[in-house]
């Protein structure tokens, strides 16, 4: 499916909007902006800090024809300094993940 500015408007705001549902537990959420005009991927991180349930977000588009939206959960009860560490080690993943993303046309 295309994505017409319409789909687009709503893909952005519903993925701003999940992150925004785990201000209630989170302690703070960062935002990390991701361009990469040359493979036309643009995106957004989430740094979740706190005892939310998701640690990570993201999401990534051409704003064309491509919406990608992603999220981290631990299958436990959240305990912010329990988990830290792995929550670490798999943002660096997914950081990753949104710098080698290329769209297949």
């Amino acid at each position: 499916m295309k994505i017409t500015r319409d789909h687009l408007t709503t893909f952005l705001r519903d993925a701003q909007n999940f992150t925004q549902e785990h201000t209630q537990k989170a302690d703070a959420i960062e935002e990390f902006v991701y361009e990469n005009p040359e493979r036309r991927v643009f995106g957004m991180f989430y740094d979740v800090d706190g005892n939310a349930a998701s640690q990570s977000q993201f999401y990534v588009t051409d704003s064309i024809n491509h919406f990608l939206i992603g999220s981290l959960y631990f299958y436990a009860k959240p305990n912010y300094d329990s988990i830290l560490p792995a929550a670490h080690y798999l943002q660096k993943d997914i950081r990753q993940i949104m710098e080698s993303l290329e769209w297949k046309e």
